[in-house]
């Protein structure tokens, strides 16, 4: 190698060391803070998930019941709840949308064509201030446009939910956040009926 030849290389290596480790620095200093609280105390622990996209804070707990934890899962294309080796539930879930106006109205239609709703349903976005989002998000829920649709039957047994699994329930607070930072996605989140074992204010647009 000419003496020429080795600087220049030297250089290049350098560069591209320079550059993998602001690389490393940026996505770690994206992260939010870990969360200050956990489902149960020395039997929880909380790990940086990432996938789809996506990144947050979720627990993994050895509890009385077994094994819980919020994790990836490449089948589902989200973050799932698990319980031992049983995948339980969705519970965050980055969905495309348009980039324009017809965004959440696009949605519905794909949900549609994904067996999610019902072709002839009554379901519409509503605005809901369920959290303080940042300035540049909004949180709707796919509400049914039908009176108490949410109400128990004459039987008193639980209705079924008209928006499917991504609309309003009773089995826990489901709803979509937007973002101008990433306009043309639309974030599903599922806390379930108590304090979901993620942190929802973690969630993060990491692409």
């Amino acid at each position: 190698m000419g003496a020429m030849t080795l600087p220049i290389v030297l250089a290049a290596l350098s560069a591209l060391a320079a550059s993998a480790f602001i690389t490393g620095c940026d996505e770690s200093e994206r992260r939010p803070p870990q969360p200050g609280w956990q489902t149960a105390e020395n039997a929880c622990h909380w790990h940086w998930v990432e996938g789809g996209g996506l990144g947050l804070w979720a627990e993994a707990c050895q509890l009385s019941t077994g094994h819980w934890r919020v994790s990836w899962s490449e089948a589902e294309r989200a973050f799932v709840m698990e319980h031992g080796t049983q995948t339980l539930e969705v519970v965050v879930q980055a969905w495309s949308i348009s980039p324009d106006d017809s965004g959440m109205s696009s949605l519905l239609e794909t949900l549609v064509q994904a067996g999610h709703l019902k072709p002839d349903h009554d379901c519409r976005w509503t605005r809901t201030p369920h959290r303080s989002p940042p300035g540049t998000a909004q949180i709707f829920v796919l509400q049914s446009a039908t009176p108490n649709a949410l109400a128990p039957t004459l039987l008193g047994e639980v209705p079924e939910a008209l928006c499917g699994p991504y609309g309003q329930s009773t089995h826990g607070v489901r709803y979509f956040i937007v973002d101008l930072r990433w306009p043309d996605r639309a974030i599903f989140v599922n806390e379930g009926q108590e304090r979901p074992m993620f942190d929802p204010e973690s969630i993060t647009w990491m692409q």
